[in-house]
């Protein structure tokens, strides 16, 4: 059996990886060659995916065998999915999806003129968004183990024909590793939104053999102990950093109260227009998460009716808007054309209104600063979306807007820790939010002005 750096190299270089990974990448891959079990807590945008992906030909080495083996990876959206699978295309490494309902699956590439294809254009309300994107065909190359990343959503995975062939021959050699991306959903959707999350434990007992991962940007010591014994890990190691991004100013601030409907939240898009209007496309690129769809568009309309003509860069047409808006009940094509602009180095997009259907697995490194309308329902949540600004490791800013309706315990799902975020106006709040997450000090070291508003009002009170 080769050594762990000889399977690693032989990795990387079929996957055409010639930089240095992180050094906690690297642990957690040798925790789970070491056939332990991993929690790793590692923040957004740090590369958490390829650990997964490289894991079918890093086994494929230490165990000999002819070609690389498969790793399931469960995840929430189709979105992330999609994206994950046409990364692929340039690892070597064929991958795929399962519908929502496991009647098909959903893959990209040039490798598929062999398969018969599937006709379905159907998508059932309660389900993900189907894929736009890719091409759908029946579950015949799955059962043969053509595929090295398979990834699904959980309620695929519980349906008599998938847990079929997860019990067949193929997959039970071959399956070397069963990965759970964004694991924190097993807490947020699992009890009533979508419960198929809450029975992933299943995947470790069918593949008893394989190495496990939970991959997430935020947990806490206490969240962790419930996600492990959800998914029956036994014995398992956690690796994790100081989840703290230094180049994220916070910023928070009070906004009236819901009496002032209108008032309320012309106090909150007024700024943004006058500042966008003055930038143009020199905007920083901007996130503002709204709570409800009848706020997104009463913003929506206000910046139509301020901007007027200056908010397109050319032709009056959608796609050379300067803003946009996403949510739920939006056009697929709308969506995908948002996100795929976002992701550009400098996107036409400079402002999203957007609801939280905007976020999970969206990698796009020109985001620059992110607004909250109104407070998440938790630390972790926040954590999460914020940590979509200053990717590229650019200046980006955090603002979270919140009036006394919005942190009372009468609040559907609010927890303590948000509450006493937003009404703390003396500690520091990047203090405040790693020692929620279990560490005792930041990662920011420079001027108190430029860490957070309550330490810029500190230094500006002395």
């Amino acid at each position: 059996m080769a050594d762990f750096a000889r399977c690693l190299h032989f990795a990387k270089m079929k996957m055409g990886i010639f930089y240095a990974l992180k050094p906690e990448q690297v642990q957690t891959l040798q925790e789970l060659w070491n056939g332990i079990d991993t929690v790793a807590i590692l923040p957004t945008g740090f590369g958490k995916s390829i650990i997964y992906q490289l894991l079918p030909y890093l086994i494929q080495k230490k165990t000999g065998a002819a070609e690389p083996m498969i790793a399931i990876v469960v995840a929430p959206l189709n979105s992330i999915m999609e994206d994950q699978i046409q990364s692929l295309r340039s690892k070597n490494l064929k991958g795929c999806y399962l519908s929502y309902d496991a009647k098909e699956i959903v893959t990209f590439g040039d490798n598929e003129d062999d398969i018969e294809e599937h006709s379905s254009d159907k998508e059932t309300e309660e389900s993900p968004t189907t894929s736009v994107l890719g091409k759908m065909f029946d579950l015949t190359e799955l059962k043969s183990g053509r595929y090295n990343i398979i990834y699904s959503h959980p309620e695929a995975l519980h349906t008599k024909k998938i847990q079929k062939i997860f019990h067949s021959p193929v997959y039970q050699q071959r399956v070397c590793a069963v990965a759970i991306d964004e694991v924190h959903m097993i807490s947020e959707w699992g009890s009533e939104f979508r419960p198929a999350f809450r029975k992933l434990g299943e995947l470790t007992v069918i593949f008893p053999n394989a190495c496990h991962l939970a991959l997430t940007a935020t947990c806490t010591e206490q969240r962790k102990n419930e996600l492990t014994d959800t998914l029956q890990y036994r014995k398992y190691t956690c690796v994790s950093i100081n989840p703290d991004r230094p180049n994220i100013y916070l910023s928070k601030r009070s906004r009236l109260p819901n009496i002032k409907k209108i008032d309320k939240l012309d106090s909150l898009i007024e700024p943004v227009a006058v500042e966008l209007t003055d930038k143009l496309s020199d905007f920083p690129v901007t996130i503002m998460y709204v709570e409800n769809l009848e706020a997104l568009g009463y913003f929506y309309q206000y910046l139509n009716s301020y901007l007027g003509k200056r908010q397109y860069t050319g032709e009056e047409i959608p796609e050379n808007r300067i803003f946009a808006q996403y949510h739920k009940d939006y056009t697929k094509a709308m969506k995908s054309f948002i996100v795929s602009d976002l992701c550009k180095k400098k996107p036409t997009i400079r402002l999203v209104l957007a609801t939280v259907a905007l976020g999970m697995g969206l990698d796009a490194p020109s985001i620059s600063r992110v607004i909250h309308c109104r407070p998440p329902t938790s630390l972790e949540a926040y954590m999460q979306e914020i940590g979509r600004a200053g990717r590229r490791g650019q200046s980006s800013e955090a603002i979270l807007y919140y009036n006394n309706n919005d942190i009372s315990k009468a609040r559907k799902g609010i927890s303590d820790s948000i509450i006493q975020y937003c009404q703390d106006d003396v500690n520091c709040l990047r203090l405040l939010l790693v020692k929620h997450f279990g560490f005792s000090e930041t990662q920011y070291s420079g001027n108190p002005n430029g860490c957070c508003s309550n330490c810029k009002n500190a230094h500006l009170n002395k």
